[in-house]
């Protein structure tokens, strides 16, 4: 039974744990050189082009690559793993004989799973942590100007999919999706273009940007309304920081704490006619401390606009990077969750094949 699966699944599983092995290896030899540049910080897609091919373009690109890969790889895996594993036999009838050799459909189901799918989830598993090293140690720099950052957040796409260990998870239910597929349809182009559909709209991509905001509670910070500022030309961006951060929501809210959308289009005033230009005899600090005023007066007859329709303040709610290990583990029981409910299904159409 367990030599049988071997036989017939060897190529797709050596070839996959091979080159597993081969983005890790890269991966943690990319890690190493990137920090040599510390006025320089990865972040996904930086990678070598005729303008930037010097330094540590190299380690960079092989950092971009590997991330790619490992994004793409459960899709991959799933379609053309984990649908051939049981297509192979279902589709041209030869399960007929293979069951007759075994002690049961169960076994002959398992065996699979555990010679081919669960190797190459352990393998996938130990890339997310590989990639978790390597861009951890090549998303820092540091200036004298701006002090230490960081170039992206471990919540970002494709960070949180693929640098840690829920990425051995998302594999091995695609390995078991496009498996149960295949038992199902009975049809590997079916079944490739099914898993194909599965993963970009259901699970794990889509499902998971809905649903991973929701999985604790987030901190909420209270800034003051300054709205002139945030419905200007160029507002500050609250979803951006430089310390890892994952800024959820933000937005004016009432005294209580919701969601408020003002109208704010006719709050602005218009500038005066001398604004920033000079009168008679007035020096460059009286300018500046006159068009400073007229900045705060248009500032606070705006903010007293929103005011008057119900704002209270501005807030921001955010997931500090402490959260990311708690994150990763409740994605990854999900898919296991439901690897689970995808194994039952398979299980069902075993009993089931004539």
């Amino acid at each position: 039974m367990i030599w049988s699966a071997w036989r017939l699944n060897r190529t797709p599983l050596l070839v996959s744990l091979v080159f597993i092995a081969i983005l890790n290896v890269s991966a943690l030899t990319a890690g190493v050189y990137v920090p040599d540049y510390p006025q320089i910080s990865w972040s996904f897609p930086r990678m070598c082009s005729r303008w930037n091919d010097v330094g540590p373009c190299r380690p960079e690109t092989a950092l971009t690559l590997s991330t790619l890969f490992a994004l793409l790889l459960p899709l991959i895996l799933g379609m053309f793993v984990g649908v051939p594993t049981f297509a192979r036999e279902v589709e041209p009838r030869t399960h007929v004989l293979s069951l007759t050799q075994v002690g049961s459909r169960i076994q002959w189901y398992f065996a699979r799973i555990v010679v081919v799918f669960l190797p190459i989830s352990a393998a996938m598993t130990c890339l997310g942590l590989a990639l978790h090293w390597a861009t951890g140690l090549s998303r820092d720099s540091s200036s004298a100007e701006y002090g230490p950052s960081v170039s992206f957040s471990w919540f970002d796409f494709p960070h949180f999919e693929t640098a840690g260990v829920v990425l051995g998870a998302y594999t091995l239910l695609m390995l078991l999706i496009g498996s149960t597929l295949a038992l199902m349809s009975r049809s590997t182009v079916v079944s490739m273009l099914t898993t194909f559909v599965v993963f970009l709209f259901f699970v794990p991509v889509a499902f998971t940007w809905i649903a991973r905001e929701h999985y604790g509670t987030p901190n909420v910070v209270s800034e003051a309304i300054n709205g002139l500022e945030r419905e200007s030309e160029y507002p500050p961006n609250p979803y951006y920081t430089d310390d890892g951060t994952w800024v959820v929501g933000a937005g004016y809210v009432d005294a209580a704490g919701d969601r408020v959308r003002p109208a704010t289009e006719g709050c602005a005033t218009p500038y005066s006619d001398d604004y920033l230009k000079r009168q008679d005899g007035e020096s460059d600090e009286q300018l500046r401390a006159r068009s400073q005023d007229e900045y705060r007066t248009r500032a606070s007859q705006f903010d007293e606009c929103l005011r008057d329709q119900g704002v209270d303040r501005y807030d921001v709610r955010f997931f500090s990077e402490d959260s990311f290990w708690r994150f990763q583990a409740i994605e990854t029981g999900l898919m296991l969750g439901f690897s689970g409910a995808v194994v039952g299904m398979g299980l069902w159409r075993v009993r089931r094949l004539d």
